[in-house]
């Protein structure tokens, strides 16, 4: 893994050609951590670097928010904040879009669900 400057708005990306995994070096914390998250599900499927379908993005948030969020901090976080994304994500340290792919993790898995 690298961190550097990237350009054009990326956050981060998988090189398979190098096996690397190459991180902007302006991320807050919470940023590096789930972009990492999101970076290895690529690395860990050899995905072909910035040429990824939506598909392949949505599985990589998918995987990351897996990696990131246990079901049961995830219940109390949605209990406390009402389902409130932003409040969630806060208290779980990750950002907006993990909290989304989680909740479609859970969609497509209910016995993950935590009553």
């Amino acid at each position: 893994m690298a961190e550097q400057p990237l350009p054009g708005g990326y956050e981060g990306l998988y090189a398979p050609g190098l096996d690397l995994i190459v991180l902007d070096s302006r991320l807050t914390d919470v940023q590096r951590r789930c972009v990492l998250a999101h970076e290895i599900s690529h690395a860990r499927h050899h995905d072909a670097g910035c040429r990824c379908d939506r598909w392949t993005e949505r599985r990589a948030d998918i995987e990351a928010a897996a990696m990131l969020i246990s079901p049961l901090e995830f219940a109390y976080a949605e209990a406390v904040y009402e389902g409130n994304t932003l409040g969630m994500a806060r208290e779980l340290n990750v950002l907006p879009w993990a909290i989304e792919a989680f909740r479609e993790r859970l969609h497509d898995n209910p016995s993950l669900i935590v009553q």
